[in-house]
């Protein structure tokens, strides 16, 4: 009788969390649709690009092209940047922690008309550094960068979704090849 009472309860809490929208990150949950239906995204050679894959692929509504021409919208990943500083030294001067620093700039193109100002998203995780263990915090390290690509890629898409769909175009042909970006 209390196993069932036990499981009753258990199921009774877990239509309660689920009936108010309670959902893990990642997990379902209602997007905002994008503004554009089908995209090009231009990130060759750049580590977030799978990311950024993954998160469109997510979205049964957006088709992404395999060139510029019919899309409605073009996703260029302008820069992308990794920095470790310190971030605190003990007593003795030896390294406690390290902060890890991931920025990528993107610059939208929809209809023609380019979205003003860039997308600049920045991304930072510590990491507790101990010399003894060197290789395990290199594996550490590695995931933290992974796992920050794939923060910002999950922001660079919400924030597409709040993309008002410019007016008119442009008088004439408009690049969708970046310009010279100062790095941040």
């Amino acid at each position: 009788m209390k196993h069932c009472l036990k499981f009753a309860l258990l199921a009774g809490f877990a239509l309660l969390l689920t009936a108010c929208g309670f959902h893990l990150r990642g997990l379902g949950g209602s997007l905002k649709p994008l503004p554009f239906s089908t995209m090009y995204l231009e990130a060759t050679g750049k580590s977030i690009e799978a990311d950024l894959r993954t998160v469109f692929a997510r979205d049964p509504k957006l088709s992404v092209m395999s060139e510029p021409k019919g899309a409605q919208a073009v996703v260029s990943v302008v820069s992308e940047n990794q920095s470790k500083d310190i971030l605190t030294i003990n007593t003795g001067g030896r390294i406690n922690e390290y902060q890890l620093t991931y920025t990528v700039v993107v610059r939208t193109v929809i209809g023609g008309v380019p979205v003003d100002p860039d997308m600049v998203v920045t991304v930072r995780r510590s990491l507790n550094y101990s010399d003894n263990q060197v290789l395990g915090k290199q594996q550490e390290e590695d995931l933290l960068w992974a796992d920050a690509r794939r923060d910002a890629a999950e922001q660079i898409v919400r924030r597409l979704a709040y993309l008002k769909v410019p007016a008119a175009p442009l008088a004439g042909p408009v690049s969708v090849k970046p310009d010279a970006v100062p790095q941040p």
